[in-house]
């Protein structure tokens, strides 16, 4: 069972998590989340526990105690690969600038599919402008509802909310018209992965790409995935740089028929 652990010490150690984690069971591997320039603990990061009841009563007994004189929250989490959740961090952290080097520009139509907070949504419009447009796609009405709150407040009026369709996948956009899709910790969620890719394939221009980051899937299982089914071609990938992680950011291009 992997574990989140966060509200810890910037001081604590992985040595002091993994002692006491140990008193509930066996501990894995534990990974604390820092700083990509300066190596500065961010206060959270996984352990994972070998038996999924030890990891249970570790939550119950350790969640809300103090560690290093800081309470600290421990939740179950889906389990990652090694160095995804620093990699996440990093996406979110220069969601902008991440966006623009995968290839967002001015007066775009951008879809980021299974939205979430609207982390990425929001980067979008700003690089967009007025004249282009960003779709937020989720399952849960609540996300939509919070960036449309977040969208009004900030005054940002280029952003389109949709309700997915959770009988399909079918986005209601026209064909072709999508310069850039963001499908960003959402592929390990689809059941059905052909699917969906034949929609973003459909919806997507000649020349747009579909950038994703295969978090608790995997670089290397995503790429055979996409071989197999044949509809997109890797353009390049992106993470931060001297990191290295089992996921990171790839870009692909579709193919055409035949």
């Amino acid at each position: 069972m992997q574990l989140y652990v966060g509200g810890f010490s910037s001081v604590t150690l992985e040595d002091e998590l993994a002692l006491a984690f140990s008193r509930f069971g066996a501990v894995e591997s534990v990974e604390i989340v820092r700083d990509f320039q300066s190596g500065e603990s961010k206060g959270f990061g996984t352990v994972r526990m070998t038996d999924d009841a030890e990891g249970e009563e570790a939550i119950t007994q350790l969640n809300g105690t103090l560690l290093d004189g800081q309470k600290i929250m421990v939740s179950r989490m889906p389990d990652t690969l090694p160095g995804e959740f620093g990699v996440r961090q990093w996406l979110t952290e220069n969601a902008r600038q991440v966006l623009i080097k995968v290839g967002i520009r001015d007066r775009q139509m951008v879809l980021d599919y299974g939205c979430g907070p609207g982390t990425f949504t929001l980067a979008a419009a700003g690089i967009v402008g007025k004249d282009g447009k960003v779709y937020a796609l989720d399952v849960r009405p609540r996300a939509l509802e919070r960036i449309r709150e977040k969208a009004g407040s900030e005054k940002i009026e280029n952003i389109e909310t949709i309700l997915m369709d959770t009988t399909g996948f079918a986005t209601g956009l026209s064909d072709e018209t999508i310069d850039v899709i963001l499908l960003y910790d959402v592929f390990h969620d689809i059941k059905d992965r052909r699917g969906l890719l034949q929609e973003l394939h459909r919806v997507l221009r000649p020349e747009g790409i579909l950038s994703v980051f295969p978090m608790h899937v995997g670089t290397a299982a995503l790429l055979d995935i996409m071989n197999e089914f044949g509809l997109f071609r890797l353009r390049d990938r992106c993470g931060p740089e001297g990191y290295q992680a089992a996921s990171e950011v790839l870009n692909f291009q579709k193919n055409r028929p035949g």
